[in-house]
């Protein structure tokens, strides 16, 4: 499982939706935006969608990539977080996963 959320670490590393290398978090039954390599997140499990953010976030530390790219990964991960959990991610993850 942790090889899992390291490579849907890869994503967020994406620049540009006209990039051919990197990933894509997409929710299971979702349809990919970009080239990128997709990788489906379940968005109903809410510990699983929280725990795959944070560990692209990290990701993005450990490679030192910085920037604007970096703190929206990082925005992401703590409103997922924050959310109440009664707040289902299904219909409104695709904000957290952009």
């Amino acid at each position: 499982m942790r090889t899992a959320r390291y490579v849907i670490a890869i994503t967020c590393c994406a620049l540009t939706l006209n990039a051919q290398a990197g990933y894509e978090l997409v929710c299971k039954g979702e349809s990919a935006r970009s080239n990128h390599k997709l990788i489906n997140v379940d968005c109903s499990n809410r510990k699983s969608f929280i725990d795959m953010l944070g560990a692209a976030w990290m990701e993005l530390r450990r490679n030192n990539i910085g920037g604007g790219l970096e703190n929206m990964c990082w925005e992401a991960y703590n409103q997922a977080k924050g959310l109440h959990p009664s707040i289902s991610f299904e219909g409104i993850s695709d904000s957290f996963l952009i």
